[in-house]
């Protein structure tokens, strides 16, 4: 891919589901964090068009998975990237099991 041409951020299905999840899991307890953390998610996955290799690739897949801090711990990113699409798979937090 040449750096003229532009990506195009997508949101699986799935991952918008985890949008919502984890905006939701924080929002009663802090919902000034909650509004924090969905401003990280939604900026650290801009960041990843200005340097889509920036996440480790997963051996034998086409995923990558990027890791961004957030307060103790932060939020785990799988995409893919696809001719010039960025498309995001799944969003989860450090701690959960995955």
């Amino acid at each position: 891919m040449s750096r003229t041409e532009k990506l195009i951020l997508i949101w699986s299905p799935a991952a918008r589901r985890d949008l919502i999840r984890l905006r939701e899991f924080i929002e009663p307890h802090n919902s000034r964090a909650a509004k924090k953390s969905s401003e990280k998610i939604l900026k650290a996955a801009k960041s990843i068009l200005n340097n889509p290799a920036i996440g480790k690739t997963l051996d034998g897949r086409n995923d990558r998975e990027l890791f961004t801090s957030f307060g103790k711990n932060g939020y785990i990113f799988r995409y893919q990237i696809i001719d010039q699409q960025v498309v995001i798979l799944k969003i989860w937090h450090a701690r959960e099991d995955r």
